[in-house]
């Protein structure tokens, strides 16, 4: 997608299917066009895209506590390794933040518009939409040690199932990384949108922005083994405490509550005019209004 900023209203719950979620908080980031979000120790942590700012939120009270600057065009977050580490698209950098100070320490420089960082195998990874790469970084020296190129524009990117796994807009593919060797290995998923990833061993669910659709990926074999049709544009999703595969939709907006033993809809969560990011903490599903300046904590029981 691309990301501007707008104006937004928030919209009603819609329920359905043997779970009940049910929104437990509307809060403010302190900042506007929240994106990604991580737990870290007592803490939520929200990068707010339009204000270039890392917030704060006590999750006992649902109130921000405290906001910095990380940069500009803050989106992805993911704790690992006692820190915090924050992508920021515009700046083409990667900021490392010390949780305990909250404080930017480090700001490193990867390829261009690093659309998402994750966490693993003792690196961070930044997928850089902007030149068709991921910058590999040692998270202890704070060097970019290798470049990867894999080509399309590179989106969402997470760890996890052995590998590291990329989305990327506009092209057929997503792409697994080996991290022992640093190879490649496309996975056709098609129609040309498969933006964001989510990897697990019962498969890699794949957002396919253009056509409306979630594939999931065998991680065994790579091929596409179920193929699930939701409405509008399918983005950031992740699995929930409640075991089903939450992906927000931002066209019309709702968040598509999947579950993996059937790959059925099971419900359609109604939440903010603009679902970008969906993340889990506290027991909580979060979901961020990309267009606007709040944050949605959801309950499932």
């Amino acid at each position: 997608m691309t990301r501007t900023i707008l104006a937004s209203l928030f919209a009603p719950l819609l329920l359905a299917g043997s779970s009940t979620p049910t929104v437990v908080a509307k809060l403010g980031t302190g900042g506007s066009s929240p994106c990604g979000a991580a737990q870290l120790g007592r803490y939520l942590y929200v990068a707010n895209y339009g204000s270039g700012t890392l917030a704060r939120i006590d999750p006992k009270t649902n109130r921000v506590v405290r906001v910095i600057k990380v940069g500009l065009g803050p989106c992805g977050v993911v704790a690992g390794g006692g820190s915090l580490w924050v992508e920021n698209f515009t700046g083409g950098t990667i900021a490392k933040v010390d949780p305990g100070r909250l404080r930017v320490v480090k700001r490193i420089r990867v390829g261009l518009k690093p659309w998402d960082v994750s966490y693993g195998f003792g690196s961070v990874w930044s997928s850089n939409f902007g030149n068709g790469t991921v910058s590999r970084i040692d998270a202890r020296t704070l060097r970019v040690t290798k470049t990867i190129y894999t080509g399309g524009s590179p989106a969402c990117i997470r760890t996890g199932v052995g590998s590291v796994w990329v989305g990327s807009q506009g092209t057929d593919d997503i792409y697994r990384i080996d991290p022992a060797t640093n190879k490649v290995t496309p996975i056709t998923i098609g129609k040309g949108g498969s933006v964001c990833v989510d990897p697990h061993d019962d498969g890699v669910w794949v957002s396919d922005e253009s056509a409306g659709l979630v594939s999931r990926v065998d991680p065994a074999t790579n091929k596409v083994v179920a193929t699930i049709t939701v409405s509008g544009a399918p983005a950031d999703g992740v699995r929930g405490p409640d075991g089903m595969e939450w992906i927000p939709s931002q066209t019309p907006t709702g968040i598509y509550r999947i579950d993996p033993a059937t790959n059925k809809v099971v419900s359609i969560v109604k939440a903010t005019q603009h679902p970008f990011v969906v993340r889990n903490g506290f027991g909580d599903v979060w979901v961020d209004n990309f267009n606007g300046r709040g944050l949605w904590r959801i309950h499932v029981g």
